[in-house]
C-alpha cells in the first residue's frame, strides 16, 4: 500500500487557471471517482495553500501496488486533468514529497482496503 502526500506549486499567473480545474474536478467528482479502479486508488484528496503569496495544491492518496498511471488513461476527465497539470504545475520547483509516518486504520477497513481491487 502506497501512502502518498505531495505538494507542487501551482506557474506565477497560473493560479486562476488552477481554480478553475480544481472546480472541473469537482463538478465532475463522478467521472473521477470512476478512474480509481484502473489505478487502484483507495482515496484521493486534493489541498491548496498560499505560501509568500504562491499558490501550491497537495494530492494526498492511499493507493494499492500495481496500479495503472493516469498518464496512460484514456478517460475524458483523466485527458482534462493532464492538460491543466501541464498548463499549471510549476515544473522548476521540486515536489514536495511529505514523509509518511504512521497510518491509523480500523481492523475491518484495512482487511477489506487490502482487497479491494483483488
Amino acid at each position: 500500500m502506497q501512502t502518498e502526500f505531495t505538494t507542487f506549486r501551482i506557474r506565477e499567473g497560473r493560479e486562476r487557471m488552477a481554480e478553475e480545474w480544481m472546480e472541473i474536478l469537482k463538478s465532475r467528482q463522478s467521472e473521477c471517482v470512476a478512474t480509481l479502479e484502473r489505478e487502484k486508488m483507495i482515496f484521493e484528496s486534493v489541498f491548496s495553500f498560499y505560501r509568500d503569496g504562491r499558490l501550491y495544491l497537495s494530492w494526498f492518496s492511499l493507493q494499492q501496488e500495481g496500479h495503472a498511471s493516469v498518464a496512460t488513461s484514456s478517460h475524458e476527465i483523466d485527458v482534462v486533468h493532464r492538460k491543466y497539470w501541464d498548463e499549471c504545475i510549476d515544473a522548476s520547483f521540486e515536489p514536495e514529497n511529505h514523509e509518511h509516518l504512521v497510518s491509523f486504520i480500523p481492523p475491518g477497513l484495512a482487511k477489506r482496503i487490502q482487497t479491494m481491487y483483488d
